[in-house]
């Protein structure tokens, strides 16, 4: 086995030398995001296929946009049979209506239903969020987040199974689901914090974590189009076996450091080295995590109030999006797919720009790393906030909602270089256990929201219904910038380096019992 393995590090060395390790690294695990969210968020899509429609007047919509995906971004091609008056009324539009009855799924289950089902994901995911980062920084990335995109790819496998026995057991499987994929996102941190220079995190968190963003957009109209085509539980096969390919790649390639990789340059490895003793980050794993000193520190909870009015508001557009798109504006399920999908790669074309941008005012002394946090925190928070607001106004108009939504989502890109990467900054050896607290809460709201959602517009999917949803969002996102704003730091904290901590206190410790043993001697002599 390990004369095979080193044939295969060899010839991939003679073919694939030129390619930097970490560069490799950033493929990998671009692609293991986007397998992660595929069969995260195809539920989103499919429960429009799968359920019975509960529209709020025997089938109507609120709107008839008029549109679909056409030549260009959207077009009219819908014979509009109705006179909208008033917003906040129900039109009964036959061209619409027989479209969405065509479309009518097998499931029964009501509005507070699908938001139980869609926000089970998060009740297991915010269980090991915390777990999945300390195990990362003790033994390493390749395993946690490898078995966590293959828990992903058995569970979409089960779905439609579990979804025809009843609805209950669908939940369960999502839970279970989400308490494996719960340890992705801080299991990449810890691995970042191993291997990526700190002036490259921002560009690397950008490309690489949000593909998750960019996988919504791509999984959005590919489970419309496959849904469209061949029914709503074919999706999960599919999604299914994507990520079950990508594991045989993570498993065969990948290196916990670069220490371990038998194909990085010298050149690399001493570069990578030297930036990261610069950092603060110590590739031993420290002994115990200081959770005291954490509790107190108010640059982590600067980083915990931002998080909380970031994800509400993209749990809102992840789990909602499509059902806002059928249910109100009135699209098909394979064109509402295709729109659902346009504001989260406005997203993931926002994080690279604001990322580059960022590195490129810090390399310039421009501004400080500080500095940055501050104001690219205030866009990724305070833009969304103001997009959401103008969507709440937009009525009927599906090209303003739809143009309000994609300036939202490009804004919010920028938390790649602010709340996103702050646990680095701070903390790097325990950039994985903070970005699974900071997870933890997020999961905790993103199963809050589909639920109020579902509660709120429970037999009454209105624009009136759905213009206090959106309400909710923007006092959350202001308030939320204010205090990161204020709070946020870019100083290594002190507790960062426990052990050395430890070992100062024993000293000073010691210390202090010498000289008050001096000082006895002395008396005792006089």
């Amino acid at each position: 086995m390990d004369q095979n393995r080193s044939r295969a590090d060899e010839f991939l060395r003679r073919k694939l030398g030129w390619l930097p390790a970490r560069i490799a690294l950033a493929i990998m695990a671009w692609f293991g995001f986007v397998n992660l969210y595929m069969v995260r968020i195809n539920l989103s899509v499919a429960i429009v296929a799968m359920v019975k429609r509960n529209a709020s007047a025997d089938g109507a919509v609120a709107c008839d946009s008029g549109l679909e995906v056409g030549g260009g971004f959207l077009t009219t091609d819908r014979n509009d049979t109705s006179i909208l008056a008033s917003e906040n009324e129900v039109y009964d539009v036959s061209s619409s209506t027989a479209n969405l009855q065509d479309e009518e799924g097998e499931m029964v289950w009501d509005e507070t239903t699908q938001g139980i089902v869609l926000g089970a994901f998060f009740y297991g995911y915010s269980l090991t969020q915390i777990i999945g980062g300390r195990m990362a920084e003790l033994y390493g990335t390749k395993m946690v987040y490898g078995i966590c995109i293959l828990a992903g790819g058995i569970s979409a496998f089960l779905s439609p199974v579990m979804a025809r026995w009843h609805y209950g057991a669908l939940i369960a499987l999502r839970v279970i689901q989400g308490m494996f994929q719960g340890v992705s996102w801080p299991s990449m941190h810890a691995c970042i914090a191993r291997w990526i220079p700190p002036i490259e995190r921002p560009r690397f968190i950008a490309i690489v974590y949000l593909a998750s963003t960019l996988s919504s957009a791509m999984t959005l109209p590919l489970c419309g189009i496959i849904i469209d085509n061949h029914g709503w539980a074919s999706q999960f096969y599919v999604m299914g076996a994507l990520s079950l390919l990508w594991c045989c790649f993570w498993f065969a390639l990948m290196y916990d450091s670069p220490d371990q990789h038998p194909r990085i340059s010298d050149e690399e490895l001493q570069y990578i080295k030297k930036a990261l003793e610069e950092s603060g980050t110590d590739k031993g794993s420290s002994k115990g995590i200081p959770w005291r000193q954490m509790s107190k520190s108010v640059p982590v909870w600067a980083i915990l109030v931002a998080c909380t009015g970031n994800g509400w508001g993209i749990s809102l557009l992840f789990a909602q999006l499509p059902t806002y798109m059928k249910n109100v504006l009135g699209f098909s399920i394979k064109s509402n797919g295709a729109l659902s999908a346009v504001p989260f790669l406005c997203r993931y074309i926002g994080g690279i720009l604001w990322s580059s941008f960022s590195a490129w005012l810090i390399n310039r002394s421009y501004l400080t790393v500080r500095m940055t946090r501050r104001i690219f925190g205030a866009i990724s928070l305070w833009g969304p906030g103001a997009m959401i607001l103008g969507v709440s106004f937009a009525g009927c108009d599906a090209k303003l909602a739809i143009t309000l939504l994609c300036l939202a989502l490009f804004l919010n890109g920028a938390t790649t270089t602010s709340g996103l990467v702050n646990h680095t900054d701070i903390a790097p050896n325990f950039a994985g256990t903070l970005l699974g607290l900071d997870n933890t809460l997020g999961a905790m709201i993103a199963f809050i929201v589909p639920i109020v959602t579902g509660v709120m517009t429970d037999g009454q999917q209105t624009l009136e219904a759905w213009q206090r949803v959106f309400w909710i969002c923007v006092p959350i996102y202001f308030l939320t910038a204010i205090f990161f704003i204020i709070f946020v730091s870019t100083d290594v904290q002190p507790w960062n380096d426990v052990d050395s901590m430890e070992s100062s206190s024993s000293e000073s410790a010691k210390s202090s019992r010498d000289t008050k043993g001096a000082v006895e001697k002395v008396l005792v002599k006089q």
